[in-house]
């Protein structure tokens, strides 16, 4: 008896070794034909960035190979925050207190609205000024100069484009702005503006900048935009233009500024914003386009202690329905300084009556708009 269970003990041996077999070979044949899907990376390595030159081809620029992004991810809205004139240093005889609070590292001019940054798919500001040694050569009365360490300042708030178009990117002759353009190159921040433009893409969405000089409107100003405009448009979904335009301390666009804009988003322009005001301008609704006439100033190393120390972020939140794009804009108010008895160049949201009254500020220079946004 004991040997004829000893058999059966065996023979079941056998046949549990032999299905485990079966098993394992059966689950390497659907390893191999479906491989384990690939981790995604982080939103930053979801972006492929482009920079091309509307003067000379910008071959420093590489593309990166567009990632495959499941379908949810892929959906979601781009968000772009838009902020404006960032002087990063000072002018010439000012003393340069800029640099006092470099001490303090270079995440420290933007910690307070690095949050909001960060959380962002892209980030464009004004550079209102060259980042280089070359001293200042402009004969004016406020010829502007920064350190080429400020490029720092600039990654450590996660911005990812800067505008070049302004009154003070040429202070330190074409040395300077030659050494601007590639300190921005070298440290993979995409730039627009003065003969150069920038595609950049996020989750699928082409989103192209240019970068003019707006101080009048002339046939010439014309050409240049719709030409530029032209180039770009078969190649992108959004188009976004900065202009440096209108007149210092003025809460109210002009009517050169107001025509430009049209012309602009005529020529087929998404979103229009400016800078050079150094103060707030209203927000306009232009056949359904937003155009944000002034940003006012940002990271404003150009004035110690400014009377107006107002700002605000726009944030627009773009996403494709079909052959329609949706823009949604959201104003963020700002101070430029964290306190209020000086400027010390660490721009800060504002909160409770603050903001209000920033928002009603920006609404009343707005007035006087057909169509404004809902503030």
């Amino acid at each position: 008896m004991k040997k004829f269970f000893k058999i059966i003990f065996i023979a079941l041996a056998i046949f549990i070794v032999a299905g485990c077999g079966e098993t394992q070979s059966a689950e390497n044949d659907s390893a191999a034909q479906n491989p384990p899907v690939a981790e995604n990376k982080s939103a930053e390595d979801n972006k492929t960035v482009a920079q091309d030159s509307t003067v000379a081809e910008n071959k420093t620029a590489e593309n990166k190979p567009v990632e495959k992004i499941p379908p949810v991810e892929k959906n979601k809205p781009v968000v772009i925050s838009f902020a404006g004139d960032c002087t990063l240093g000072g002018f010439k005889g000012s003393g340069y207190p800029f640099e006092d609070y470099w001490a303090n590292g270079a995440d420290y001019y933007f910690k307070n609205v690095k949050p909001i940054f960060a959380a962002d798919d892209i980030t464009f500001v004004n550079l209102e000024g060259p980042l280089t040694l070359n001293p200042q050569v402009a004969e004016k009365q406020f010829p502007m100069r920064g350190e080429p360490k400020y490029v720092e300042i600039l990654k450590a708030g996660s911005v990812e484009i800067c505008n070049l178009s302004n009154n003070h990117i040429y202070d330190c002759g074409e040395v300077g702005f030659n050494d601007t353009v590639k300190l921005l190159q070298d440290n993979n921040i995409k730039y627009c503006g003065e003969g150069y433009s920038a595609v950049i893409e996020v989750r699928g969405l082409k989103v192209g900048f240019l970068g003019f000089l707006g101080w009048y409107d002339g046939e010439d100003v014309r050409n240049e935009i719709s030409t530029a405009i032209n180039k770009m448009r078969p190649n992108v979904d959004v188009i976004i233009t900065e202009f440096h335009w209108g007149a210092e301390k003025e809460y109210f666009a002009d009517s050169t500024q107001e025509s430009l804009a049209h012309f602009t988003i005529d020529s087929g322009a998404d979103i229009v914003v400016g800078a050079h005001s150094h103060v707030v301008q209203g927000i306009e609704l232009y056949k359904g386009k937003i155009i944000a006439y002034s940003l006012a100033n940002f990271c404003f190393g150009a004035n110690m202690n400014p009377v107006d120390k107002d700002t605000f972020i726009l944030q627009t939140s773009i996403a494709k329905q079909g052959n329609n794009l949706v823009i949604m804009p959201q104003i963020i108010p700002c101070k430029i300084s964290s306190v209020d008895y000086t400027n010390d160049f660490c721009p800060t949201p504002a909160s409770g009556n603050e903001a209000a009254r920033i928002l009603n500020k920006i609404a009343d220079s707005s007035k006087n708009y057909p169509q404004t946004i809902n503030f």
